[in-house]
């Protein structure tokens, strides 16, 4: 199926691994031109060199969602490289599990820099010059963890579940610029990112890293964990063209770990 995103430019964070890596290659793959953006400057560089070699337009910016101008400098680097761009996929901001006890009035604001006011920031700097296009889409990952209570993933619960109101509440405002935002939430998928929070799930527990793996893939109807570009193809869909009536939606690509209505 053509998406119609040849002549499209998408800016994603996170862009230098895992998901956000899979979901440049699989915007690069359909045509779109593609800024990659993440904190670590040798990762980015590595992941540009792949992405491009497996063809495309690829570029690369260096960027800490933390800091407000790092942010801004990076979305004004995508227009002056491309000229303009239509697509944003907000990709990065790892959140990890904590104990509540752990999670003292020091350590608090901090929770919420990379996930949810590093969207914040990367929509701030973005939605102005999206607004002018006539057409443009956004698309936000916010994890299971949004959907559901846990003890030791509060820290994470909050973070998605403010994403999730977040990418609603910034649909209303957009719609009527032709600027569709939706969300997409995944959930257990087969990264290095996951390979590190099942580690933290370990320490916290105290129980066997291969016990927590397999108890959480229990719980999944389909018994595995997702890979990384079955939730860049629903990434990719979301920034075409034909998802032209989505707006304000969340798409689970969760294995059906989600059972709400």
């Amino acid at each position: 199926m053509e998406l119609g995103l040849k002549g499209k430019v998408a800016l994603v964070t996170g862009g230098s691994r895992g998901v956000g890596r899979a979901i440049a290659q699989a915007l690069l793959a359909e045509g779109a031109s593609v800024m990659i953006t993440a904190r670590d400057p040798q990762r980015l560089a590595a992941a540009r060199e792949q992405l491009a070699h497996d063809g495309g337009e690829v570029r690369a910016a260096a960027a800490d969602l933390e800091d407000d101008a790092a942010v801004r400098s990076m979305v004004q680097a995508t227009i002056e490289q491309f000229g303009h761009f239509d697509i944003l996929v907000n990709a990065a901001g790892s959140v990890n599990p904590a104990d509540f006890a752990s999670l003292t009035e020091a350590v608090w604001p901090a929770l919420f820099e990379q996930k949810l006011n590093g969207y914040v920031r990367c929509l701030r700097h973005a939605i102005p010059h999206l607004k002018t296009r006539g057409w443009g889409r956004i698309i936000n990952l916010a994890g299971v963890g949004g959907r559901e209570a846990g003890a030791i993933t509060i820290p994470v619960g909050l973070n998605n579940a403010a994403v999730l109101n977040l990418t609603k509440s910034i649909a209303l405002i957009m719609a009527p610029y032709n600027v569709l935002v939706n969300a997409v939430v995944p959930h257990i998928i087969d990264t290095d990112r996951q390979d590190e929070t099942m580690s933290l799930l370990a320490d916290l527990t105290g129980q066997p890293e291969a016990q927590i793996r397999q108890e959480r893939l229990n719980k999944l109807p389909l018994k595995r964990m997702g890979r990384a570009e079955e939730v860049a193809a629903v990434v990719a869909f979301l920034a075409s063209e034909r998802a032209s009536f989505v707006v304000g939606a969340a798409w689970h690509v969760d294995g059906g770990a989600y059972h709400g209505i």
